[in-house]
């Protein structure tokens, strides 16, 4: 069934001033975002009421998130409110099988991006497999590696392959599977990528808006996490869960900052879920995430300085090799957890959680630091195990190519010493 209402935007042109590309500043334009949906196309948005149990969501945040729940099955497309977080605007697009959404054209000064949540997109980028004429995009892509999120600008029209799709537009979708697709659409100015995070009182950090986002606070995660981050500048905020119509849990999103001068701690054993991260803002170019590679000896290792801190150095002086994945805005990674590579599916942990090799954001980097000091600003993807399964033409078993990690957990082994437990929950 169609929706009542177009499924993209028609905001004019221009206010003022001469057409696009002739010197027009960003003021001139109307804002174009998609537009929502309504009737039996309406995207739900509430905020988690007190005292409320739901699954999916953090411990260190068990209240004050956002419920956004995905329309019925008579909706071909979706459009939920956008919200603006660090300043790049997010909206939830959810697709039929076989069904196309089609993005407000954007301006010379925009860019955007999307993150899958369910489905798989065809023809939107080559970041995934060609398949029966379509270049297909999915919820992962290739494991240990850096991934760019950012999708052509001339792109507009997203469609979903038989299964349908949900995706973060961050700012777009095209549908191919039986279930449809569901995707977070993201769109930037480049205005923005010029700015820099130096504090969290000011600047792109305090532009929130949308839906129950206005005024949501930081919270510094020395308060979950404990002393061993308390001179760590390491900020979080309730974030966002998306659920199916029928009150399934599809994929939880928050946001994190994290400053110059400290790595994020290594946690250990797994999450409850198949994690992707994509930045904002970066405050160097090593900003990204660092991973164990399982097997693996490093003859150069060295020992940790005496006055090491837990939070800090854990495990840097650990034997085994260690791999960086670097981000710019708008790029993250693939699958950093262990995988089964006969099925793709995760290797779970002994206590049911999906099993990760030791992993942390990695932010120092050689020569003086930045006057002031800035943070990287990313955003992370939780999605439920049955939707993290990596297309076996993306994984491969030739030695010594590890392009995928398939450690086994030893559920006789004690976590190592000084790991997170409020990180793995």
């Amino acid at each position: 069934k169609v929706c009542k209402r177009s499924f993209f935007a028609v905001a004019g042109l221009a206010l003022t001033g001469p057409v696009q590309g002739q010197g027009v500043s960003e003021s001139s334009f109307v804002e174009r975002k998609p537009q929502e949906t309504d009737e039996e196309c309406k995207i739900d948005v509430r905020l988690q009421d007190e005292g409320e149990a739901l699954d999916g969501v953090p411990p260190w945040h068990p209240e004050d998130n956002i419920v956004v729940t995905l329309a019925g099955d008579n909706c071909d497309v979706g459009v939920s409110p956008t919200w603006t977080i660090g300043d790049w605007k997010h909206t939830i697009i959810q697709i039929a099988p076989n069904a196309t959404f089609e993005a407000p054209r954007l301006r010379y000064f925009e860019r955007h991006a999307i993150k899958l949540a369910r489905g798989v997109l065809l023809d939107v980028s080559y970041d995934g497999i060609f398949k029966d004429g379509h270049w297909e995009t999915y919820v992962v892509s290739t494991p240990n590696r850096a991934v760019p999120f950012w999708i052509d600008s001339n792109k507009r029209k997203f469609k979903a392959g038989p299964d349908g799709a949900v995706m973060v537009y961050m700012n777009f979708g095209d549908a191919s599977r039986p279930d449809g697709a569901v995707m977070v659409y993201m769109k930037v100015k480049e205005s923005a990528l010029q700015e820099t995070i130096t504090d969290m009182e000011s600047g792109p950090v305090t532009k929130m808006e949308g839906p129950y986002m206005e005024g949501r606070p930081w919270v510094r995660c020395n308060e979950p996490f404990g002393e061993a981050f308390d001179d760590i500048e390491f900020y979080n905020f309730a974030g966002m869960k998306i659920q199916e119509n029928d009150g399934k849990h599809l994929m939880y999103m928050q946001h994190w900052t994290l400053r110059e001068d400290a790595n994020a701690d290594a946690y250990h054993n797994g999450h409850p879920f198949g994690e992707i991260h994509m930045a904002l803002y970066t405050a160097n170019k090593v900003s990204g995430m660092q991973t164990f590679l399982p097997g693996t000896q490093n003859l150069n290792v060295v020992p940790n300085p005496e006055d090491a801190t837990s939070a800090t150095w854990f495990n840097n002086d650990d034997p085994g090799v260690q791999i960086s994945m670097p981000w710019g805005p708008g790029v993250g990674h693939g699958p950093i957890w262990s995988i089964n590579p006969e099925t793709g599916e995760p290797i779970m942990n002994c206590d049911g959680a999906v099993h990760y090799p030791l992993h942390r954001h990695l932010i120092s980097a050689n020569g003086p630091a930045n006057e002031p000091l800035r943070y990287t600003m990313w955003t992370a993807f939780e999605h439920p195990v049955e939707h993290v399964t990596v297309p076996l033409n993306m994984l491969t078993s030739w030695p010594n190519a590890y392009i995928q990690t398939s450690e086994v957990p030893d559920c006789d082994a004690e976590p190592p010493a000084g790991h997170v437990e409020a990180a793995t929950e």
